[in-house]
């Protein structure tokens, strides 16, 4: 089973009941990896960390809510069995959680699962990827409330064009 490793490099409370290994027990279910075997780092971090992993991973000098790091095809993972790292920004998915009218809570949960995705090599840059992942994701987190919150997504990515 994937160990998740977690640490809190914040100044933040998180949110109460964070249910995180039972989001990573479901994506490995439903993505068939259940028996993966190996670590999973996942850091909070303040907004100045995150900026500068992202401008100097992705070039993009700007805070954002989650980076992902997949050492999946990595012959030497970075630290003995490391399949992956991820950062989370608290405070921007407080945020974000308002815009989209869900609890905190529900938020660093989705990130999470979408950040594990990330992981496993999906990505949403084009919209038949967006639409694939994000399926994905459906199956994994099902129910109303996250069919909404992807439709302001898609909105916020594309435009508001449909399947």
């Amino acid at each position: 089973m994937l160990k998740l490793a977690k640490r809190n490099l914040t100044k933040v409370k998180l949110p109460a009941g964070l249910e995180l290994k039972k989001w990573l027990e479901k994506t490995l279910e439903v993505l068939g990896e259940g028996d993966l075997k190996g670590e999973l780092d996942l850091d909070f971090v303040e907004p100045e960390e995150i900026r500068k992993l992202n401008r100097e991973f992705r070039g993009q000098d700007k805070v954002t809510d989650v980076l992902s790091f997949s050492f999946l095809e990595e012959q030497d993972f970075p630290k003995d069995n490391l399949v992956g790292q991820i950062f989370l920004e608290p405070l921007t998915a407080k945020k974000q959680a308002e815009e989209h009218g869900v609890s905190w809570k529900d938020e660093m949960e989705f990130l999470f699962v979408h950040a594990l995705l990330h992981v496993f090599g999906y990505d949403h840059e084009e919209e038949k990827d967006f639409n694939e992942m994000y399926a994905l994701q459906a199956r994994i987190m099902p129910g109303p409330k996250w069919v909404n919150f992807v439709e302001q997504i898609r909105q916020e990515s594309f435009g508001g064009r449909g399947v």
